[in-house]
């Protein structure tokens, strides 16, 4: 099966004369198991699906199948509209695009309604782009990101207190966000073959987010792990406040380090640092 639907996506770049261009970190997926699973993953039926980086259309065209409302297909790559436009005549009322780059849209002010992302982001954006959505003032109007990433950018994500990989990454995302691994995927799934291995996840926001805000929350945490060798105490001392001070009244003890912290410890923190930057 993986080697016919490999033929058929081959086929599709050469018959529009298309190759992967390095610049927008293009890796096409070709596995349509692999496709299926993702789709599966994103409970796309009835909803609003936003599709980052549609490309050749494979998975475009098997999240059309399982009746979403719609599809939003937001491409950088002007290549693709022959194929695009055909999945528009073939799925008219169900599917629409524009020719984007995805860091430069609004998303908010593009979906009316409440909206499901499904995509295998490229490498070089996918940091940035699921920080944006992470951050963005709650309730949020995204439902659920489902995406195919870098897996040693997963493996941050999913990171556990205390392990070698739990960073900033691991801290904000579990903030404000459920996430879960939907499965790994090896290069030989897409064309041209990544370097890497890539990880299937899904996110769902929190939306009960009070405080604190994202800016002091984001400051502290990346003071702690900045230096993450050092104590809080004297990590946290760059922001120049007393950091023992602020471990303290935290509850939490100055001589830890910032990869021994909870999610409600760098909340505490980030409250209190709140209420001190208030006081001076």
């Amino acid at each position: 099966m993986g080697s016919r639907v490999n033929e058929t996506l081959g086929k599709t770049l050469l018959d529009n004369n298309i190759s992967a261009k390095k610049r927008f970190g293009q890796n096409f997926l070709h596995d349509k198991n692999i496709i299926k699973q993702i789709v599966k993953a994103s409970n796309s039926k009835n909803k609003n699906i936003l599709e980052v980086g549609p490309g050749p259309g494979l998975m475009t065209k098997i999240l059309l199948d399982e009746k979403p409302k719609n599809v939003l297909a937001i491409e950088t790559d002007e290549s693709f509209l022959p194929i695009l436009n055909k999945i528009k005549e073939d799925y008219p009322l169900k599917f629409n695009f524009i020719i984007q780059d995805i860091l430069k849209v609004n998303l908010d002010d593009l979906m009316k309604d409440s909206y499901s992302i499904v995509s295998n982001l490229p490498y070089n954006i996918s940091v940035p782009f699921i920080t944006s959505l992470i951050e963005k003032n709650q309730p949020v109007k995204w439902e659920a990101l489902t995406l195919t990433v870098q897996k040693e950018v997963a493996d941050r994500m999913l990171a556990e207190v205390n392990s070698k990989q739990y960073g900033r990454l691991s801290v904000l995302i579990k903030w404000r966000a459920y996430i879960e691994k939907i499965c790994d995927i090896k290069p030989t799934c897409f064309i041209p073959e990544p370097k890497v291995m890539s990880t299937v996840i899904k996110i769902r926001p929190k939306n009960n987010i009070v405080k604190p805000s994202v800016v002091n929350f984001k400051k502290i945490v990346s003071a702690a792990f900045g230096f993450r060798r050092k104590t809080l105490k004297k990590s946290l001392g760059q922001l120049g406040i007393d950091g023992e001070e602020l471990a303290k009244k935290a509850g939490i003890d100055p001589k830890l380090r910032a990869q021994n912290l909870t999610i409600d410890d760098f909340c505490n923190l980030s409250d209190v640092y709140e209420k001190l930057k208030v006081i001076q």
